[in-house]
C-alpha cells in the first residue's frame, strides 16, 4: 500500500509574493520541485519531483539517451548546479508509459527512479499529484519553468531557471488550433497572442497550478507545440489527471517499489546501473524528433498524492522540447 505526503506543493524556501520564452529568473526555492536531467553533463530535459525517490518527465525525452548516464540535479536554480543547495542524483530506472506514441506524443510521460532518496528541505520539495477528478479551469494561471531556449531557433540556454505564468486554454479551442490532433491525455496552456511559452530544453518540466493558497498541483508536463511562443500556437502538455493512476500503479508494482522504497529510511541502491523500460512492444521512433518535434533541447485539506511514507515533511513541428 502506498502512503502519501500530507505536505506537498509548498515553497518553504520562497519568501517573495507570489527559459521559458517570455519568462523571468526564478528565485531560490520558488520552484522546489524542478529538476534538470543531464547526460554527459549536458542538460537535455526537465523533470518534476513527486516523491523522495521519484521524478516525472516526458517519455519523448528518452528517445536517444543512455539511461545509466542520466543524472538529475535538484535544489538549484543554476543550470550548472554551482550553488551550495544543488544535489546530484543518478537515475536508476526509466519507465515509459506503455501506450506512449512517439509519433503524436500521446501518453507522453515517464517515471524515473532515483539511486537514493532525496532529503526534502527549503529548496527540494515534491509537487502534489492531482486526483483524476481534479479540474484546472480555463483561464487559470499556472507556472511553467525550465532551462530551455529563451527564443525559438536560438539554442542559448539560460544559466538561471526561468519561470512564467500561462493560462489554461479551452480544450476544443486548442484542438482546433492544432488541426484536431489533441487527445484526452493533453492539456494546453499559454496565450492566444503567443509571447510566453515553453521551448526546446523544457520538455518534461512542470506545469504547476496553485489550487489552494500556497499549494501547487502538477497539471501537466511540457510535451510539444508548434514552434515556441507563436500566436495561436499554445504549448501542449501531458495531462496529469489522466495519468495519475498509471503513475501510482507503476511505482507500487515495481520490484523495488512500495512503501519501503518510498520511506525516508530506505536503503540507498548500491548499483548505479539504470534500467530503461517501456512496458509494451512499441519502440520509440527517432523520427518523432523531426516529424512532430518535441520540446527537448539539443545541447540538451484536500487529499494530495505526492509520493512518500514519512510524515509531512512541445513535439514542436520542429523537433521536440528536449536537447539531445
Amino acid at each position: 500500500m502506498l502512503c502519501f505526503y500530507s505536505e506537498c506543493g509548498g515553497r518553504p524556501g520562497f519568501s517573495k509574493p507570489s527559459k521559458i520564452v517570455g519568462g523571468t529568473d526564478a528565485s531560490r526555492g520558488e520552484i522546489p520541485w524542478q529538476a534538470s536531467l543531464k547526460e554527459d553533463s549536458r542538460h537535455f530535459c526537465g523533470a518534476t519531483i513527486i516523491g523522495e525517490s521519484w521524478l516525472l518527465s516526458a517519455a519523448h525525452c528518452f528517445n536517444e539517451t543512455v539511461p545509466e548516464e542520466i543524472e538529475a540535479y535538484v535544489g538549484t536554480t543554476s543550470l550548472n548546479g554551482t550553488d551550495e543547495n544543488a544535489v546530484k542524483v543518478n537515475v536508476t530506472r526509466v519507465i515509459l508509459h506503455p501506450l506512449f506514441n512517439p509519433m503524436i506524443l500521446d501518453f507522453d510521460v515517464a517515471v524515473l527512479e532515483l539511486a537514493r532518496p532525496l532529503v526534502f528541505n527549503k529548496y527540494i520539495q515534491p509537487v502534489c499529484l492531482p486526483l483524476a477528478v481534479q479540474k484546472f479551469p480555463v483561464g487559470k494561471k499556472c507556472l511553467i519553468s525550465g532551462w530551455g531556449d529563451l527564443q525559438e531557433g536560438n539554442d542559448t540556454k539560460p544559466e538561471i531557471l526561468q519561470k512564467a505564468s500561462v493560462g489554461i486554454i479551452e480544450q476544443n479551442t486548442c484542438n482546433f488550433l492544432y488541426n484536431f490532433s489533441l487527445t484526452d491525455r493533453m492539456i494546453c496552456a499559454g496565450f492566444m497572442e503567443g509571447m510566453v511559452d515553453s521551448c526546446q530544453g523544457d520538455s518534461g518540466g512542470p506545469l504547476a497550478c496553485e489550487v489552494t493558497p500556497g499549494v501547487f498541483y502538477l497539471a501537466g508536463i511540457v510535451s510539444w507545440g508548434f514552434g515556441c511562443a507563436q500566436a495561436m500556437r499554445p504549448g501542449v502538455y501531458s495531462r496529469i489527471t489522466k495519468l495519475t493512476d498509471w503513475i501510482l500503479n507503476t511505482i507500487s508494482q515495481l520490484p523495488s517499489g512500495g512503501t519501503s522504497n518510498l520511506s525516508s529510511s530506505a536503503t540507498p541502491r548500491t548499483s548505479t546501473t539504470a534500467t530503461f523500460t517501456q512496458l509494451s512492444t512499441m519502440a520509440a521512433s527517432p523520427a518523432s524528433r523531426t516529424t512532430l518535434g518535441t520540446k527537448m533541447s539539443t545541447s540538451m485539506s484536500e487529499t494530495s498524492t505526492a509520493l512518500g511514507t514519512t510524515e509531512p515533511a512541445k513535439p514542436t513541428q520542429t523537433p521536440g522540447k528536449t536537447d539531445a
